[in-house]
């Protein structure tokens, strides 16, 4: 069974007399990608991705010459350099290397990307939805990569031994015409630059000799050689299931808070995943910054570092905040989240004031205190705080309000 004649000649250059067993049936993987295209909303959900963000896809296939195999850090960069509320990432690695290094191994491997908000998706279901949602793919000489490729997604190659690669094939189509993400320099821009490329249609040519058809040409000659007629009905090719999306991540706990103004006097907050070692000539390295964290922060240097502590462990700010200065010396701030709009606010002085934002706002309450360290650490008192703020979070134009 081959998906497009243009491997007919390779094989029957390989293995004359196996020409004639040949059955050019397409891709009925790609077929039900392609068939799956109308549920990207869905699974960006299950991805927890709304319409403003970036969805990064990584994906690598097995062996040392792979994209994993051979730059494993490039998911840690790409989580620890990219900020929080614009970009998601999503990794997608072969089963070959999920099982030849056990779940617990990859899991353990990419731990602190996790923490960081990546998307690991499990080997058996999932990455077809993934690839769907996704933005923009980085990859290596994988079918996945070559599957992204073919469905218009921009794509970068972190990888692609060419060696490794069959000369006339898809993937070599794909070698010949990707763009080449270089690792060691800063990754934005990159990411940027690649959105506007679209993917050479010789890819999806080469995909698949029967678009559309694979489902029924196999029923067709499967049933031929069981010298059967097949069934009158037409075949089915069904969507991959939203609910089959399951990404492994863990909450996030730790972030570093860069907070500008605007010539308008908006509040420009960008944040970054903590965990992640990030490259020291890269943000959030090389700006000015404070660091965020949960009190169910499980690195010590991380939590008693943070300017800003948000309660997270049961406790009520009221019961927290006392404890919260004591032990975390450097906090300044202590905050309380008040249901999904709002969060109350305790600095180390003792006064208050609580945050509230409109419904309609998607955006985390806790990560707008920032707006209220920025304002202490230019050197304005509490009390010079305005009643109404705008701030800009990713792509969300927040109107906040403050009470006293």
């Amino acid at each position: 069974m081959l998906s497009h004649h243009e491997q007919l000649a390779r094989l029957a250059a390989a293995v004359p007399h196996a020409g004639a067993a040949a059955v050019v049936a397409g891709d009925p993987c790609f077929d039900r990608l392609v068939a799956s295209e109308h549920l990207r909303s869905a699974y960006r959900s299950a991805l927890g991705v709304n319409d403003d963000r970036t969805m990064i896809a990584v994906t690598s296939t097995w062996g040392r010459r792979s994209l994993f195999g051979s730059n494993p850090d490039l998911v840690a960069h790409l989580a620890g350099e990219l900020d929080l509320d614009n970009h998601t990432v999503a990794v997608i690695l072969h089963p070959n290397t999920w099982y030849a290094h056990s779940p617990a191994q990859i899991r353990w491997w990419l731990g602190d990307c996790l923490r960081a908000g990546v998307r690991l998706i499990p080997p058996i279901r999932g990455w077809q939805q993934a690839l769907i949602a996704s933005d923009i793919v980085i990859g290596d000489h994988g079918s996945v990569t070559g599957y992204a490729a073919a469905l218009g997604r921009p794509t970068l190659l972190a990888e692609f031994p060419d060696e490794d690669v069959v000369p006339t094939s898809v993937i070599d189509a794909l070698g010949q015409s990707t763009p080449r993400l270089d690792c060691r320099a800063p990754l934005q821009a990159q990411l940027d630059a690649a959105r506007l490329i679209s993917p050479d249609p010789q890819i999806r040519a080469l995909t698949t000799s029967a678009p559309g058809e694979s489902q029924l040409r196999l029923r067709a000659k499967f049933y031929l050689l069981m010298k059967l007629a097949p069934p009158p009905s037409s075949v089915r090719v069904p969507s991959y299931e939203p609910d089959d999306l399951e990404p492994i991540h863990s909450p996030l706990t730790a972030w570093w808070t860069a907070t500008t103004r605007d010539a308008d006097g908006n509040y420009l907050v960008r944040r970054w995943a903590a965990e992640p070692i990030a490259r020291p000539d890269r943000p959030p390295v090389n700006v000015e910054r404070h660091l965020v964290a949960s009190t169910t922060e499980a690195r010590r240097d991380l939590s008693s570092n943070a300017a800003i502590c948000i309660v997270d462990d049961g406790r009520g700010l009221d019961d927290a905040a006392p404890a919260i200065f004591t032990q975390h010396l450097a906090c300044s701030l202590a905050v309380a989240r008040d249901g999904a709009t709002g969060c109350r606010i305790r600095h180390r002085d003792g006064w208050s004031v609580s945050l509230s934002i409109a419904p309609s706002n998607e955006s985390d309450p806790a990560a707008l205190a920032s707006v209220i360290y920025a304002h202490l650490n230019a050197g304005l008192p509490w009390t010079t705080i305005p009643d109404h703020i705008s701030a800009v979070l990713g792509t969300q134009q927040i109107a906040i309000t403050v009470d006293r």
